[in-house]
């Protein structure tokens, strides 16, 4: 065989066993109604799905209320003691800024015949303002509606928490955990959703984490989880209601599906865009989940100091679990292959120098990378504009070509090293980049050293016995699951870094190209740049709706009013806006504002009596805003003490509240009192627009007052 096909052989085999890999990351096919009844069929629960989601539905609206009665009335009817629990909860948001909310969480109970604990289950039934929330979290309500249809009364407690309030900050959770005193053990798994479809993930557990991943791994149907994933979503800012029961002592595990970021809170997330096989899966593990964690002794898993897991799926099939604890003991093996390798490569001629010559190999392969990445990325910058979370329609063209420019980078790079140095040595330099993470992430990430521990042994192996393959097996199933996912979860935020973690994920491959390079070194990286910038065009042609924001605002002391939008004037708002908007601040952000009829809206009645300041609302509201130049401080709301604040968001406000507040002279107040929908008479969105999810500042009328304390 010549070195040109035998090179695009290797590459095709490579590449048919990547797209293999990643299909089988899909979620499983969804069952339809006709299933057995002891099943999860993804079918029925959409039927849920569809009522829960025919429109946005936050507090304080009446869809919600309806949201809430369908949910209550579903459990009763499968036979749960079903209740709704009101509370007022409040969380701290940094910067001043306190949340406080009226909610009205679902809580549903079956008894255990001889309970050790209980396990809890939670979704949450409020949506975000601008989408209709069907993925988030219908999806996530209904599958635990349909779950529990097929449930048989077992060992344990299992109650149903159907939270309100996660979207506005965690309120519904928060309120549950404040009214609670219940000292047995409790499990929680939590389902949510960011996004329209993918597959369903185990991505966050509390800490003492090994029994618990141990037995999700035994009973779940598809696992799909790495400690990689929940390693760095701790040093994210993001948070769900897992986060306030874990806080609360609680042990407990997350689960979610990623893909189709463009849903994520809004117009998009409906029924039509929910994939039916994320309902399936997320449904299926619920119910696995429940029957086993039912049935055991849940004591086991909820003592404390038990020990931290490393766990990763091999191909959504399996789960490999073992103890944190090796992490440090299993790099230093794999240090020392290194050493073993290097020693056993001295007598090779030149070896030295290929080292060298490796290492800087691996340097320029992951500067090429990075390079491809940011060049890229400013390419489709264009693209990410005015869309859901500035993600491209064309996500996964964009994530081929750079894949594609990336390897051809590496190939140009590689295919002119290995014409001048020995291959195993060269090899050998590229791979002590992968050394040299693997060391610093056991000290910083040891959840992540898994993605690096095992390609390198293997690759180490592949070079100490003269076949290179044995790099290309753990690297395929490892890598581009984890590549595909960060995509998935950065969108094209950071093109720089995945270029560069694509050409890393690619230096374990060099072995496999020193028998395999072609003499004409340039017509692979032509091949696969052009066909990389095809798919780049492709990417581009990809459209969806744009987004767009609009709210009325009266001040009703001044007699003015405003149309004001965080985004330049778009086909519709220019109606209202005009060709040139004046700057204007909304909700601490720069807008965009211009004069509006006077509409006379009904306001909020303020009336203070020494430190204490009324307020009555005229209608229901969504959000009450009441923001301060200086500091509250002794702030008490109807003699509930809360944290001091400079600005106070209270959403599902009833009709009148007091709040007793501490502020220096001179201090001035401004309430908002924020009503849904725009005025009447508004035309509506031409198609090709939607709303953004600027939540709760589109789409609204906004009543302004202002006292000076």
């Amino acid at each position: 065989m010549t070195r040109l096909p035998r090179t695009l052989v290797t590459w095709l085999l490579l590449s048919l066993g990547t797209a293999g890999v990643l299909w089988l990351q899909a979620p499983p096919a969804a069952l339809p109604a006709t299933a057995p009844a002891d099943h999860f069929s993804a079918e029925r629960a959409l039927l849920h799905v569809r009522e829960l989601a025919r429109a946005p539905h936050p507090p304080g609206t009446p869809e919600h209320d309806r949201v809430r009665d369908h949910l209550v009335a579903a459990f009763r009817q499968l036979g749960f003691t079903t209740r709704v629990q009101p509370c007022l909860a409040h969380q701290g948001h940094g910067r001043g800024q306190l949340v406080l909310g009226s909610m009205e969480n679902i809580v549903a109970e079956r008894p255990g015949t001889a309970p050790t604990g209980t396990l809890l289950l939670t979704a949450h039934y409020d949506s975000h303002g601008t989408g209709p929330g069907a993925a988030d979290d219908a999806a996530g309500a209904a599958a635990l509606l349909e779950a529990a249809r097929a449930l048989a009364p077992s060992r344990n407690t299992l109650r149903i928490l159907i939270t309100d309030g996660e979207e506005v900050g965690l309120l519904g959770a928060q309120g549950y955990v404040d009214a609670q005193d219940e000292k047995a053990p409790t499990l929680v798994l939590n389902f949510e959703a960011r996004g329209g479809g993918g597959p369903v993930f185990m991505f966050e557990t509390s800490d003492g984490n090994l029994p618990l991943v141990r037995a999700f791994a035994a009973a779940a149907p598809s696992p799909h989880a790495s400690s990689l994933m929940y390693a760095l979503y701790k040093l994210l800012p993001n948070d769900t209601d897992l986060t306030v029961f874990k806080r609360a002592g609680l042990t407990g595990l997350n689960f979610a599906f990623v893909s189709r970021w463009s849903h994520y809170h809004t117009a998009l997330d409906t029924p039509e865009g929910l994939d039916q096989r994320s309902l399936q899966q997320c449904g299926a593990t619920a119910l696995a989940l429940s029957r086993h964690f039912l049935a055991i002794d849940l004591a086991t898993l909820t003592r404390p100091g038990q020990g931290e897991a490393i766990y990763f799926d091999v191909l959504g099939r399996i789960l490999l679990v073992y103890p944190a604890a090796l992490a440090w003991p299993l790099m230093l093996l794999a240090l020392a292959a290194f050493g073993v390798v290097l020693w056993r490569l001295r007598s090779e001629q030149a070896s030295t120098k290929a080292f060298l010559v490796g290492l800087g190999v691996g340097a320029g392969t992951l500067a090429l990378g990075g390079l491809a990445g940011l060049g890229l990325g400013l390419l489709a910058d264009p693209f990410r504009q005015g869309v859901p979370n500035h993600d491209p329609y064309g996500l996964p063209w964009f994530e081929a070509a750079l894949l594609l420019v990336a390897l051809a980078a590496a190939i140009l790079l590689w295919g002119w090293a290995l014409r001048r140095c020995p291959g195993r040595g060269l090899a050998l330099g590229a791979l002590a980049w992968w050394l040299a993470v693997l060391v610093a992430a056991t000290a910083a990430l040891p959840g992540a050293t898994y993605l690096f521990l095992w390609p390198l042994l293997f690759a180490l192996a592949g070079l100490a016995w003269e076949r290179p393959w044995l790099a290309a097996l753990p690297l395929l199933l490892l890598f581009p699951p984890v590549w595909h996912n960060l995509a998935l979860l950065l969108g094209f935020s950071l093109p720089p870094f995945l270029g560069l973690l694509a050409a890393f994920g690619l230096l374990p491959l060099l072995p496999l190209l020193r028998r395999a390079t072609p003499s004409r070194g340039w017509l692979p990286p032509v091949l696969l740049t052009a066909t990389g910038l095809l798919c780049f065009a492709i990417g581009t042609q990809q459209t969806g709706p744009r987004l767009s924001t609009l709210a009325y605002v009266e001040d009703a002391d001044a007699g003015t009013a405003q149309w004001v939008s965080f985004q330049k004037p778009d086909a519709w708002s220019r109606a209202l806006l005009g060709e040139a908007p004046a700057p204007a601040r909304l909700a601490g952000r720069a807008a965009f504002a211009a004069p509006a009829p006077l509409l006379h809206l009904p306001a909020p009645v303020l009336t203070r009596h020494g430190s204490e300041l009324t307020i009555a609302l005229p209608a229901r509201a969504l959000t009450l805003v009441v923001s301060a130049t200086n500091p509250m401080t002794e702030l008490r709301l109807d003699g509930r003490p809360l944290p001091g604040a400079n600005r106070v968001h209270w959403f599902a406000p009833p009709g009148a509240c007091t709040l007793k507040l501490e502020a220096p002279a001179g201090t001035r107040l401004t309430v908002e009192l924020i009503l849904p929908d725009l005025p009447p008479g508004t035309a509506p969105r031409p198609a090709g627009l939607m709303p953004a999810p600027v939540d709760p500042y589109t789409d609204v009328r906004i009543v302004r007052r202002t006292l000076v304390w």
